[in-house]
């Protein structure tokens, strides 16, 4: 399993369990890691001319 998917399930059991913001901060980081590649290696890369 990946990292982004495992701290969003660990995000949303901590969030129930232990503590609302410490859960929603887990999610949201979890959230990053999933969408970073996408971003990063965007299309907007090759478009930008001189």
């Amino acid at each position: 399993m990946e990292l982004s998917l495992l701290l969003i399930i660990i995000g949303i059991v901590l969030a129930i369990l232990v503590n609302y913001a410490l859960g929603i901060a887990c999610i949201l980081v979890g959230l990053v890691l999933l969408i970073w590649p996408r971003i990063s290696s965007g299309s907007w890369r090759g478009t930008r001319r001189i």
